[in-house]
């Protein structure tokens, strides 16, 4: 899909809020960097992501669920290579898939999100709800290699001054037939709990907790974090909703809060994603709207929606290491 092809279909959505009020935006991302990757990628630069849902059954070269959403993303990923410095990461926060699970929404999950990996972004996926661990194992098999807790999808990323570790929230109903949906709500196996807390014992930095999840529904995690103070936040998807929190997880030291952010989705709800700058006090998360709708974007959307994107034009949540 051409610059030209890419526009008329936004368009022909009617999604106005889809387009970035910024043309400009739209020449940048045409533009090549000539920059060494060494310079023009920063390392301590993060995009994160949830809820991209992407349904890979096509028909017509669409999908047949939600046809704007495969777009909807699309734009987010020119939006990402747009930036200057690019990222040196993107995180997506889980429901890679759009509602089963099947091995073609993952092949197409990552046909769009290939161009972040070809310009030096490294991605690294979470599961939710929507996914199946087989499928997305067989498509993402380096997923199954580097997990360090055999048969989940767990991840360590370093990042300069805080490890970052997206952990499997899903939970995944036994002998699930074809379009059968698996229970909604999430848990950390018995195994990472284990896995983690060794893996905080012998670590001398921060760390960044992350989950499909939010952490109300992990019991077993809120309890050990009562406990691992080198855990600085805990930041989810699920909800497709942007928040900031703060749980008091640790009753014997309250001043040691647990900041807790919710990110938006691709999908419906908030839009957009959040950038994390890491340092070595703290991080900071920002987010700007690119919209909002319910369950899908409109020609003349309410007001309501209008003005959920105008409050949401300037979020910030500081992390302190």
């Amino acid at each position: 899909m051409d610059r030209k092809e890419f526009l008329a279909s936004v368009l022909a959505l009617g999604g106005a809020a889809l387009v970035p009020a910024n043309a400009s935006v739209l020449d940048k991302m045409e533009e090549l960097s000539a920059e060494a990757p060494s310079k023009r990628i920063d390392p301590s630069l993060a995009v994160l992501m949830s809820d991209i849902h992407i349904c890979g059954e096509l028909k017509d070269g669409k999908s047949i669920h939600y046809p704007y959403n495969p777009t909807c993303l699309e734009l987010r990923v020119k939006e990402i290579l747009a930036m200057r410095p690019l990222p040196a990461n993107v995180l997506v926060f889980g429901d890679v898939a759009w509602d089963y699970g099947f091995e073609e929404d993952y092949r197409y999950a990552s046909e769009l999100l290939r161009p972040l990996e070809e310009a030096g972004v490294r991605v690294t996926l979470g599961l939710g709800n929507h996914d199946r661990r087989a499928a997305f194992f067989k498509v993402f098999s380096q997923y199954a290699q580097t997990t360090p807790v055999a048969g989940r999808a767990v991840s360590v990323v370093k990042l300069p001054d805080v490890d970052f570790i997206m952990l499997d929230s899903l939970t995944e109903k036994p002998d699930l037939k074809p379009r059968q949906s698996t229970t909604v709500s999430g848990t950390i196996s018995d195994e990472q709990i284990e896995w983690l807390k060794d893996y905080l014992s012998k670590s001398d930095r921060p760390v960044i907790l992350g989950a499909h999840h939010p952490l109300s529904e992990l019991r077993n995690l809120t309890k050990m974090l009562e406990n691992s103070p080198t855990v600085a936040a805990f930041i989810y998807g699920h909800v497709h909703i942007w928040n900031k929190l703060v749980s008091i997880i640790r009753p014997r030291k309250p001043q040691h809060m647990l900041p807790t952010v919710a990110l938006p989705a691709t999908f419906y709800g908030d839009i957009g994603f959040a950038v994390m700058r890491t340092s070595p006090k703290g991080a900071k998360i920002t987010y700007t709207s690119k919209g909002f709708w319910w369950p899908q974007p409109e020609d003349n959307p309410p007001a309501e929606w209008l003005q959920r994107q105008k409050d949401l034009a300037n979020e910030e949540c500081t992390i302190l290491f």
